[in-house]
């Protein structure tokens, strides 16, 4: 029993290790000066492309599985299922890595890979309610399930791949659990996938873990959700699929409390649910003084107690729920510390949201706007008199740009821009080429703190996103001297005719 463990999780890792490894030495990805990403937590160019390395330590497993097992074993159609849909989410990944998609075309097509899934017989088809002997069974209702259960698991991986490491620990972790599952089962085939996708995430972790030599990208991350939820309804029996799906959930407690808080808290203050920002758990362990192998550690030991608790609530087909609950309530506990929420700052951040969602509209606004600006702007001292009056209409009474070694700062006559006691400042760094700070400074009898620092990081984005349009369109980083390259076409130099300077 203990070598075929050995050999297939050695099969995934040396595979995934030696293909990551040889794109990296071949440059792929790599090309380019860095982008500034106003929300990252990583500096220079991280090539994407981990999520290769995964499906290949993924594929050899299966062609092994494929020839070699049974074949009643191996070739029903749910199986093809688990096969054919992660290499379709695994598609998806990586055409969105390298030309971006929009949030709803990549939604309908996990819907249509989660749909054909349902099709093919991995489905919520029926469960006992827990604690009474109701059996809810119902068309309907199971492909609802069925598609959010997909669609939920797949993004949720891709939504804590903010920290290097942070994805595909917690993929392993969860690929761990599923392998014990697989086993308990006695479902052969899905434990020797589970333990490909051991082996080839860790694999993908020796260049993964901090500081990061490449990313998993959407492909990685797609594609161990669909994995993750194909295989829990595979290990799923009738009666006791609630059980088989709550293990992997629990395991995932922390960063599905994580993005729900996210999205609360982005629902309050009147931005778009699914926006980047510096308030996962993860960020906030790092302003805590932690490196950011050290917060990866201290979630990666979450996680696992949390993987712990699911297995105590796979146990004797769910009896062990009340240990569940207890477990789900301590990282509740733990989130809602990590998040320092009271009872005092919910009436505050209450109230800022009535007072200022208009005010937060506006600068999304206004940030789009200087975006739009940059593929018309001829200099880049021009696109930064735009700034200057983004950031006044924002209400900032002073700011400080640097780009390298030059600086330039601008202020708004008749405030109080120069007496630091009434002024909240806050300093926003990007590394890159050319490395920025974008210092910022607004009285404090016109913003709380919460409101301030909400305001200067919309603004922080604006300058980062107008950055990379520069540089998508001149083929250059973004300096003060900086001028546009020659028009490519007609349309092109007539929108730069018309294009004015605010001063």
């Amino acid at each position: 029993m203990l070598f075929p463990i050995i050999f297939f999780i050695l099969l995934g890792c040396f595979s995934s290790w030696l293909v990551i490894h040889g794109l990296l030495l071949a440059g792929v990805g790599q090309g380019g000066a860095a982008d500034p990403q106003h929300h990252h937590t990583h500096s220079g160019v991280i090539p994407r492309i981990g999520g290769v390395g995964i499906a290949t330590g993924f594929g050899l497993t299966y062609l092994l599985c494929f020839f070699q097992l049974n074949p009643v074993d191996n070739q029903t159609l749910m199986h093809f299922a688990v096969v054919g849909g992660a290499v379709a989410a695994f598609a998806l990944g990586l055409i969105d890595d390298f030309r971006p998609l929009g949030a709803k075309l990549k939604l309908g097509a996990q819907i249509l890979i989660a749909a054909a899934a349902y099709k093919c017989g991995l489905s919520i088809a029926s469960f006992e309610i827990p604690f009474t002997t109701t059996t809810v069974d119902h068309p309907l209702i199971s492909f609802v399930l069925t598609i959010g259960w997909f669609v939920a698991i797949m993004n949720l991986i891709n939504l804590i791949d903010g920290l290097d490491g942070l994805a595909g620990g917690v993929g392993l972790l969860l690929m761990a659990l599923l392998v014990y599952l697989g086993i308990a089962r006695g479902i052969v085939f899905s434990s020797i996938l589970a333990l490909g996708m051991v082996g080839a995430i860790l694999g993908f972790l020796f260049h993964n873990f901090p500081p990061a030599k490449c990313y998993m990208g959407d492909s990685g991350a797609y594609m161990i959700g669909y994995v993750i939820a194909a295989l829990s309804l595979l290990n799923a029996e009738k009666g006791a699929i609630l059980a088989a799906l709550l293990a992997p959930a629990l395991a995932l407690a922390l960063p599905i409390v994580d993005v729900l808080f996210a999205m609360t808290r982005r629902a309050i203050q009147g931005l778009p649910l699914f926006r980047p920002d510096r308030g996962h758990i993860h960020h906030r362990l790092i302003r805590t003084g932690l490196s950011g192998r050290s917060a990866v550690l201290v979630l990666y030991a979450i996680s696992l107690f949390a993987l712990v608790g699911g297995l105590l609530a796979f146990a004797d087909r769910g009896r062990h729920f009340p240990i569940f609950l207890g477990f789900a309530f301590m990282v509740f506990l733990f989130a809602v510390r990590g998040q320092k929420i009271s009872t005092a700052s919910l009436r505050v951040l209450l109230a800022d949201s009535l007072q200022s969602r208009q005010d937060t509209r506006n600068a999304l606004y206004l940030k789009n706007w200087l975006v739009v600006e940059a593929e018309r702007a001829d200099s880049v001292i021009n696109l930064w008199s735009d700034f200057r009056f983004v950031l006044k209409k924002m209400g900032f009474c002073r700011a400080e740009l640097q780009i390298g070694a030059e600086t330039r700062d601008f202020y708004v006559p008749h405030t109080a821009h120069e007496q630091l006691d009434l002024l909240w400042q806050v300093t926003h760094d990007t590394a890159g080429q050319a490395p920025v700070a974008l210092t910022l400074y607004a009285e404090k009898e016109n913003f709380s703190e919460s409101q301030f620092a909400l305001a200067a990081d919309i603004a922080a984005e604006a300058w980062s996103g107008a950055c990379s349009k520069w540089k998508a369109l001149n083929g250059q980083p973004m300096e003060f001297d900086s001028v546009a390259k020659e028009a490519a076409n007609y349309r092109r130099q007539k929108a730069r005719n018309l294009y004015r300077p605010t001063y």
